[in-house]
């Protein structure tokens, strides 16, 4: 991995944003106050991404601190999650719209 930069500009943040279930859940997400892996996947292309692989690029997303638990657990198991201001930058960053009623 490559180690942090002294800029603020984190490499592998970038690598993290790059890859395009992480994207797509993020453009999601943009739609949403909140969104399950569970929720989203059927939501997702390729349709039969397994329900593991997506939690995993959820919690690399988590990790970056791009989104958060909202703490409640859904029915069936597992958190939603929302975009931290750090998402909301990058799902900016991305071209994704901001949420409606948002003034960020």
């Amino acid at each position: 991995m490559f180690p942090p930069s002294d800029k603020g500009f984190e490499p592998r943040l970038a690598r993290a944003l790059d890859h395009p279930v992480r994207a797509r859940f993020l453009r999601l997400l943009a739609e949403r106050e909140a969104l399950s892996p569970r929720e989203a996947q059927p939501l997702l292309e390729p349709g039969d991404l397994p329900l593991s692989n997506l939690t995993y690029h959820v919690r690399v997303l988590d990790y970056f601190g791009l989104v958060e638990p909202t703490g409640d657990p859904q029915p069936g198991g597992g958190f939603a999650f929302r975009t931290t201001p750090e998402g909301e930058a990058a799902v900016a960053a991305l071209g994704f719209p901001p949420k409606r009623g948002s003034d960020s």
